[in-house]
């Protein structure tokens, strides 16, 4: 009988083994990564997104505090644009009389 595996085909299929051993861990190493990769941005995606959720929260009411002062803002410039411009020269008049009363006599020498 003839003996077809000799030891160099033997030493042959060993290395290729090895070989499409080593690549299939490399591969399985990549597919991992990848799978880490996708989960980890997801998550990363998702509290981004909760960050933003709450940032649009805050600036909600922060608008409607800007509206509820604009609003008392402008009842008041109603309030005042509706006082007499005399009003403001009388209460004047009546601190500079007050004063001038309060004030002691000047004396001559």
């Amino acid at each position: 009988m003839v003996q077809i595996n000799s030891e160099f085909s033997v030493r042959g299929h060993r290395r290729q083994l090895l070989l499409g051993g080593l690549l299939l861990v490399l591969s399985l190493v990549c597919v991992a990564m990848t799978i880490m990769f996708v989960f980890v941005n997801n998550s990363a995606n998702r509290r981004v997104e909760d960050i933003r959720q709450q940032y649009r929260t805050i600036s909600d009411r922060r608008e409607a505090r800007v509206a509820e002062l604009t609003s008392q803002l402008v009842a008041l410039q109603k309030k005042l644009d509706g006082l007499p411009d005399r009003t403001a020269n009388k209460t004047a008049d009546k601190v500079k009389q007050v004063v001038t009363e309060d004030a002691p006599p000047e004396s001559t020498h």
